[in-house]
């Protein structure tokens, strides 16, 4: 039935008369009558559909006790052990699981709090308030999962023995022990101190850390080395990684059971016998860590059948490095791994569980079909694309290119420290009366420019000048490299339409990438400390400075320029002493925005070893201190503060002089 047209029909007949009117009317509800039946039918099917989908949940959820909250505190092999773990829980049981990423100290006080189940790597040596924690009853020590580990300062053994097929000579032969390598610091030449060797140290925030700075200081490696603290596990095992790629020398703690020490031939460093009062010293070799497996107070009570199955999961050093060989070698995720591990040793299952249970498990894992009703959740497409190949183009060029990059890391270093010079030359005093007259002058306010002064001064008062002094050094480097650099590509898209769309998606795509993604390609090309800080300050924080130039000069009226053209200028000149200063309150703030963007990467770029403000904040976090945190973040809040209101009234002065 075509209702609109008869009722359309039968309304021009109706003012012959009535009839017509109350039948036009009748077809009229008739059909919305129509509509709001097929309404109802439509909401009548996406009911049962939700009813259809919730039944496929809970039909497919069924068994499901509770999910289990494993801590993944960065490395391969707790996520190795978490994932056997997990996978025989979830086929034994039905739990579900999930991972709680936190560093070690940050994982541990999950624990005691409960938001943290499962711990199945806790390294009791680098939680200084372990033992502690453990006899209060804060948490469950539930068992060891192994203690016949190593670690300590490793070498590449190419280092000592040289590497005839990479036609490498050795550079420290006489290379043995801990304090040999003070007589090689030629060897390891620190990059931002050639007169000095560097030793890379351990992850900020563990208490080995502390140990091994103090057998640094033992060994009197102070004298003509650097103590480096990378910032990261990541960055770690990057330093290493692109050294061993390129044959170049590298000293730095490690540990095992580790892919990287499964791949790469690494000498231990000997040292004196081990003694348990001389270690927490320096001044011995490290024992193996007794690893253990930790739970929560209110997890542990609430399932017995899970405590009661950890408490017998014990692995060994050399098990957890073939898992890890074997991830690494087929590019294998951790389940995948995990269920490897499971079949390729049935004698552990055997210890960990009854022999019913496990062939229980070994029977699920060994390829059974899946429930028909998986496939609604799994995505029927996986593009399998070959990363390794991507990680190998990016490790090929690096040693390709190392003159280049290495030149620019050598420049970078320079001007760095140039201005850390500068800066440092300065008395703080004078430093002091500097930011109150520029503050004065920008802003025209006496009792701010009193506050601004008594926050700095307070920051040197804590103890944290130097570090401040750092880490502004790394910011005006980044923010003079994005201005140099920002400017004339905001200039040069503002006047070409072409130029402003192909730029523009690339800003769009650098301003919401994630920030960490910079600080990739930074440590492969440039390694560790402030060259590769100020490459990823500068790619984040250079967006805004080519947006609002572009903008800024875009905004203009266009008669105002036809004008000046009119009076015979030529479109250079009409750019530079027209646009520009028409522009400069919108390219004024683009400096502000840069400013600001190069501070809130201080933090970040700590993960890679950039020394300052940021190295304090990283370890107050790994370590737990608040009051440390409170205190070196307030600093860097401080600094933002002060230099955004310089930057804003100079932009104010800008539109003022632009409106003059």
């Amino acid at each position: 039935m075509r209702f609109p047209l008869i009722a359309f029909f039968m309304k021009g007949k109706a003012k012959k008369g009535t009839y017509f009117k109350k039948y036009a009317a009748k077809i009229v509800l008739m059909e919305r009558k129509a509509k709001m039946n097929k309404i109802k039918k439509f909401l009548l099917l996406l009911i049962l559909l939700c009813f259809l989908l919730a039944g496929c949940s809970s039909q497919s959820s069924s068994g499901v006790n509770k999910e289990i909250k494993f801590a993944d505190a960065g490395w391969d092999s707790v996520k190795f052990h978490s994932a056997v773990a997990g996978t025989i829980l979830q086929e034994l049981y039905g739990y579900t699981w999930s991972e709680v990423t936190a560093s070690t100290p940050v994982a541990h006080q999950g624990l005691i709090s409960g938001e943290i189940d499962i711990m199945m790597e806790a390294w009791t040596q680098n939680i200084p308030s372990y033992d502690e924690d453990v006899a209060a009853g804060k948490l469950e020590e539930v068992g060891v999962n192994f203690d016949d580990n190593y670690q300590g300062i490793y070498v590449p053994r190419y280092v000592v023995e040289g590497d005839e097929e990479r036609g490498i000579e050795p550079s420290a032969p006489d290379l043995i022990n801990v304090w040999d390598l003070k007589n090689y610091p030629d060897v390891f030449k620190d990059d931002e101190d050639s007169s000095k060797g560097r030793v890379y140290g351990a992850i900020p925030g563990w208490e080995i850390d502390n140990i091994m700075h103090k057998k640094y200081l033992h060994y009197g490696l102070d004298e003509n080395f650097v103590y480096f603290r990378p910032g990261s596990e990541a960055a770690l095992a990057t330093a290493i990684t692109s050294a061993y790629e390129k044959g170049v020398p590298v000293a730095a703690y490690y540990w095992e059971p580790t892919w990287l020490l499964g791949k790469y031939d690494m000498v231990l460093l000997q040292d004196k016998p081990y003694d348990p009062e001389l270690f927490p010293e320096g001044q011995t070799e490290c024992p193996s860590v007794v690893v253990t497996i930790c739970s929560s107070n209110d997890f542990s009570q609430d399932n017995p059948q899970v405590i009661d199955f950890l408490s017998k999961y014990k692995t060994s050093s050399a098990l957890t490095s073939e898992a890890l060989a074997y991830m690494q070698d087929n590019k294998a995720d951790y389940i995948t791994t995990a269920k490897w591990f499971i079949q390729e040793h049935p004698e552990l299952l055997k210890e960990w569980l009854s022999p019913e249970d496990a062939q229980k498990v070994l029977n699920s894992i060994s390829g059974k079909e899946a429930s028909k009703l998986s496939s609604l959740y799994k995505f029927p497409v996986n593009f399998n694309l070959n990363l390794e190949k991507i990680d190998a183009a990016f490790n090929s060029l690096s040693v390709q290119l190392d003159w280049f990059f290495g030149a620019i890391k050598g420049f970078l270093n320079t001007f760095v420290g140039a201005i850390n010079t500068l800066l440092s030359f300065i008395p703080w005093f004078a430093f002091i009366a500097l930011v109150f007259v520029l503050t004065y002058y920008a802003n025209r306010s006496f009792k701010n420019s009193i506050l601004y002064s008594a926050l700095l001064f307070i920051i040197g008062g804590l103890g944290l000048w130097n570090l401040m002094l750092e880490t502004l050094s790394i910011v005006i480097a980044s923010v003079i490299i994005s201005l140099l650099l920002g400017f004339p590509i905001g200039v040069l898209v503002s006047t070409s339409d072409k130029a402003d769309r192909i730029i523009r998606p690339i800003l769009d795509t650098m301003q919401t990438m994630p920030v960490f993604v910079y600080l990739i390609p930074a440590m492969i090309f440039f390694g560790l400390g402030k060259p590769p800080a100020v490459i990823a300050t500068t790619i984040y924080s250079i967006v805004p400075m080519i947006r609002l130039t572009n903008h800024g000069i875009r905004q203009i009226d266009k008669e105002v320029i036809e004008a000046s053209i009119a009076f015979g200028s030529t479109r250079f000149q009409s750019l530079v002493k027209v646009q520009i200063p028409q522009a400069l309150p919108t390219i004024m703030t683009g400096v502000n925005q840069t400013l600001m963007m190069a501070m809130s990467m201080v933090v970040t770029t700590s993960m890679i070893g950039a020394s300052g403000l940021g190295m304090e904040v990283l370890l107050s976090v790994n370590r737990v201190e608040i009051g440390r945190g409170l205190i070196s973040g307030s600093a860097v809040v401080i600094i933002a503060i002060i230099l955004d209101r310089i930057t804003q009234g100079f932009v104010k002065k800008s539109e003022v002089k632009t409106n003059e």
